[in-house]
């Protein structure tokens, strides 16, 4: 049972009924915290974990919304939807602003991937960098939550229906391509401990092994209990995929990442392939090995529709 804790202040979470945002309230309820979850749409509250949490319903677009959902929190896990850069910047400047309307002069920003310290143009890394600026310019102290990549992608219907029917994953990304997977309930827990200690700076939060696509399909494989193989699937085929599921256009903006990891190899194993290193800060932080995490959600392989 969590018991929570009067003297902790209240949490406030953006983009809490996303698969992330559910992560990080299940951690912080954990931990004692109060929290308060900032969701777009009050009807999808019933897809978060259950516990004593203070609903919000709020859009990132809206700023009195905002205002009204930050005042009276003492601690703010900031996650902005992955679309266009412009739009994530504005969002986060919108979110940071109603913050630091509310007092508070820190916050836990949590990144949807991993992202590259310096500038490039792929998408993503400059959508992220968008953000981290926003939230500086805002006048708020951020300490960084960045993640490899996301075990969790295994959960998503098409790839989880892959794994168990067809014995493949198959991800757009060469088997050669060492990964230190992490986990977004790893990541939630490194964010929430961060925030209880009130640290800044920047997190990179990976996995304690750094495998290959044979070795990740080896771990699955030994988790699950029956055979899986790691099948590299191209690109083209990936993003013709997302586009037929998430719209047209989605594809290339998704896939980006991949061909940006596929040109730069040694940028990709700068950012995905080292294993979690202790930290200060996260003392208590121990990721989870991938054959545990499989096992762990053995059961979500073979439900229908998505994970919770």
């Amino acid at each position: 049972m969590t018991i929570q804790h009067p003297s902790k202040p209240i949490v406030l979470i953006h983009l809490a009924a996303s698969v992330q945002g559910r992560a990080v309230v299940r951690a912080a309820l954990a931990r004692g915290f109060r929290v308060r979850a900032l969701v777009r749409d009050r009807a999808r509250a019933d897809a978060l974990p259950s516990g004593p949490v203070e609903w919000v319903e709020a859009d990132l677009d809206d700023s009195e919304a905002l205002r009204a959902a930050s005042a009276g929190v003492g601690h703010a896990v900031l996650q902005v939807p992955t679309g266009p850069a412009d739009t994530m910047a504005a969002q986060a400047a919108r979110a940071a602003t109603a913050l630091v309307d509310a007092g508070l002069r820190s916050i836990v920003l949590k990144l949807a991937s991993a992202s590259r310290p310096t500038q490039c143009a792929e998408p993503s890394f400059v959508g992220n960098a968008r953000v981290e600026d926003a939230v500086r310019r805002a006048g708020l102290a951020c300490v960084t939550v960045r993640p490899t990549m996301y075990l969790d992608n295994l959960l998503k219907p098409s790839a989880r229906r892959e794994i168990v029917e067809d014995g493949v994953f198959s991800p757009p990304i060469a088997a050669s391509q060492r990964i230190a997977w992490t986990s977004v309930d790893d990541c939630a827990r490194a964010a929430v401990e961060l925030l209880e200690c009130s640290a800044t700076g920047d997190y990179r939060i990976a996995g304690p092994q750094s495998l290959d696509g044979d070795e990740l399909a080896a771990c699955i494989s030994a988790g699950l209990g029956r055979p899986v193989a790691y099948r590299a699937q191209a690109i083209d085929v990936f993003e013709r995929e997302v586009d037929a599921t998430m719209g047209a256009g989605m594809g290339k903006r998704i896939g980006s990442k991949f061909r940006y990891f596929e040109a730069h190899p040694e940028e990709a194993d700068s950012i995905l392939s080292r294993p979690y290193t202790p930290q200060s800060g996260l003392e208590e932080f121990k990721p989870t090995d991938v054959q545990t995490w499989i096992r762990v959600h053995q059961r979500d392989f073979l439900c229908d529709g998505e994970p919770q």
